[in-house]
């Protein structure tokens, strides 16, 4: 499901809280082109003209993020120390951590960042931030509280609900989640991910009526998402709907061929026509794409059955 809260998306918003110079406002705008390298440049030259201080360090670090892991993490490691209470750092730093998945230390440098907060704004992204590491850690109740307090802040916020909606799923709570996902598609009816979200926990409880619906809603906003195509491929399946369902997958993989999920809905599809030839193919596929290592032994133990 699309539940996660992107990097990108979260350390954007940090320029809004920085005081910017010129050379810092011409950084950030090359970050937000993709021009890392040349974003880097521009923000080491306004280090060397006006000195080292926590909004170019906290900027520099963002930018690292995008070039060089190993140079960000001086970085911020060095911004801490000459600015050991600076909310930014901390909360890079947290998100630094989250992407090497180490949830403990990225939750603990998010918590130091809330507690260092001196605003609003900063404050909804930490709690934000958190909530995001709470799902990969578990925990629950930690996450839907963090989404609770970001919703004080920004009563309508996508990303947030997002995140409660996600939380509420995993905690098996699924008439909660689909109430905060249509209260999201209340809010804005162009966000892609709640259809995505709505399909596959529809698929989750076998209303593939309502799967179709939803995700058939969203490929109208977005035709070319491969995600929302597969899923659509494998609800038509379970509809009765073979052709349409092959028609889907194939345009998913057409949008992006390194999905192996696609392969094996079209391996089950094939398999239930008794078409072991398409179906040991389409399984062969989806083994080369790993899918063993990213879902488990299914296509393993469909080959054994089937093409051997």
């Amino acid at each position: 499901m699309r539940f996660a809260t992107s990097l990108l998306s979260i350390l954007l918003f940090l320029g809004t809280l920085n005081a910017q110079t010129p050379r810092m406002e011409k950084a950030r705008g090359q970050l937000h082109k993709g021009q890392a390298k040349k974003a880097l440049v521009t923000i080491q030259e306004d280090i060397d003209q006006t000195g080292f201080n926590e909004d170019n360090a906290t900027l520099k670090s963002e930018i690292l993020l995008y070039v060089n892991a190993d140079q960000c993490w001086d970085n911020i490691q060095l911004t801490i120390e000459k600015f050991p209470t600076s909310a930014k750092a901390y909360m890079i730093r947290g998100r630094f951590y989250y992407e090497l998945r180490e949830m403990e230390n990225s939750y603990k440098d998010l918590t130091k960042a809330l507690e260092l907060c001196r605003d609003d704004s900063m404050r909804y992204r930490v709690y934000l931030s958190r909530s995001a590491t709470c799902h990969d850690n578990s925990s629950h109740d930690h996450c839907i509280a963090d989404c609770k307090e970001a919703l004080k802040l920004r009563p309508n916020s996508i990303e947030v609900l997002n995140n409660l909606s996600a939380s509420y799923f995993r905690e098996g709570n699924s008439k909660a989640s689909i109430e905060i996902l249509l209260q999201m598609k209340s809010i804005d009816s162009t966000f892609t991910g709640t259809y995505v979200n709505l399909g596959y926990q529809f698929q989750q409880m076998e209303n593939y009526i309502e799967a179709e619906r939803y995700l058939l809603e969203g490929l109208k906003i977005e035709p070319k998402d491969a995600f929302m195509l597969n899923n659509l491929g494998y609800t038509q399946f379970k509809l009765g709907k073979v052709d349409e369902a092959i028609k889907s997958i194939n345009k998913s993989i057409a949008v992006n061929p390194s999905n192996s999920y696609c392969y094996r809905n079209l391996a089950l599809i094939y398999a239930g026509q008794k078409n072991n030839l398409k179906a040991c193919e389409n399984i062969n596929k989806a083994l080369g794409l790993k899918f063993t290592e990213m879902y488990g032994e299914e296509m393993k133990v469909m080959k054994q059955q089937m093409c051997l």
